[in-house]
């Protein structure tokens, strides 16, 4: 599995890889963030994610095999910035398209929302501001901090988004055997991984526009909010347009816009998702199915199940049952300082 880092590790260099079989494991894209992840598509998800970390620098890669949702807050003090690497649907951020080899910038405290409609493959990293001004330090305009504290998304038409993703399965290798030393060698590669995600602002700033956040967008962030505020119980639609003064062919054009499913389907996929989340963190000797439905809001057990099981491709008691099955470690992967070379 690599080596995994910690609070109380204090190692510089590591990394840690795992599969993905649930939401569960996207809740952490990339250092330390929690992100709310609501599965869209149905099935059983999969597949992996890499997490490498160079001194002050994370970085990641992955890639899951169904639609779905991202929301939440990456860090409140860092600054993440976020390639897509592929998908087999659409993307879309704030409401705007994203496109393979688009990049996008997130401040400090900054909210995250990507839609994948279909399976996708990212990559991101995470780095304190003042790491990203060292590296522009002889460049005008994104030398300056106030260039960095705005959303952004930058469209590069010749991004190198393969030679991006060899790059960092070549520096997980290396640092899974202890390759990269601290010091002046660690500190090459880690303006090398920055530089490889963002080194072309450098010669097209004015490729990056801010983001804006579409009246669609905001509308469903409006709702989550409620739903948050109300322990994420079952609410019904006229329920939500009474409390956010919102006509109903409003509220439903908002969900058709930005998330391309109906406000009932994807209230249903988000609580779904949460109880599918509280299974895959309970005991199965100390949490009851039914409980952890009821308390969400489904009451008629059977329908549930069914549901659930359209959804995620299991029942839910699989589901749970399925903690106590330990996961199969990571093929070891190997490189050497040649090919390390060649990214230069």
């Amino acid at each position: 599995m690599g080596r995994v880092w910690s609070d109380q590790d204090d190692a510089r260099l590591a990394v840690h890889s795992e599969r993905v079989d649930s939401i569960e494991n996207l809740k952490n894209p990339i250092g330390r963030s929690q992100i709310e992840i609501v599965q869209l598509g149905r099935g059983r998800l999969s597949g992996e994610l890499l997490h490498g970390r160079i001194e002050d620098v994370a970085f990641s890669r992955g890639q899951f095999s169904l639609s779905v949702r991202a929301t939440g807050v990456f860090s409140p003090d860092k600054i993440v910035v976020g390639t897509l690497l592929a998908c087999s649907g659409e993307s879309r951020s704030l409401g705007d398209p994203v496109l393979p080899g688009d990049v996008l910038m997130h401040p400090p405290g900054a909210e995250h929302d990507r839609l994948y409609e279909g399976a996708a493959r990212f990559a991101g990293v995470m780095c304190d501001p003042a790491a990203i001004l060292d590296l522009f330090a002889a460049e005008q305009q994104v030398s300056d901090p106030e260039f960095w504290t705005k959303r952004r998304h930058f469209r590069f038409t010749d991004r190198r988004t393969g030679a991006l993703g060899a790059l960092l399965a070549l520096l997980a290798g290396r640092l899974q055997h202890g390759g990269i030393p601290q010091g002046a060698a660690a500190e090459y590669w880690k303006r090398s991984v920055l530089d490889a995600f963002i080194g072309p602002v450098a010669m097209e700033p004015g490729a990056g526009r801010e983001r804006t956040v579409a009246s669609s967008t905001r509308i469903v962030h409006d709702v989550e909010r409620y739903l948050q505020k109300n322990g994420n119980r079952a609410v019904h639609v006229s329920e939500i347009c009474e409390k956010l003064k919102l006509k109903r062919r409003t509220l439903y054009r908002a969900f058709d816009e930005a998330l391309g499913i109906g406000p009932i389907e994807f209230l249903r996929a988000k609580r779904l998702s949460m109880v599918h989340l509280r299974l895959r963190q309970a005991s199965p000797d100390e949490t009851g199915v039914l409980d952890v439905a009821t308390e969400l809001g489904f009451l008629e057990f059977g329908r549930f199940a069914q549901q659930y099981r359209a959804l995620f491709g299991e029942y839910p008691r699989e589901t749970l049952h399925r903690n106590a099955r330990k996961k199969r470690p990571d093929r070891k992967t190997s490189s050497s300082p040649d090919d390390l070379a060649r990214f230069a």
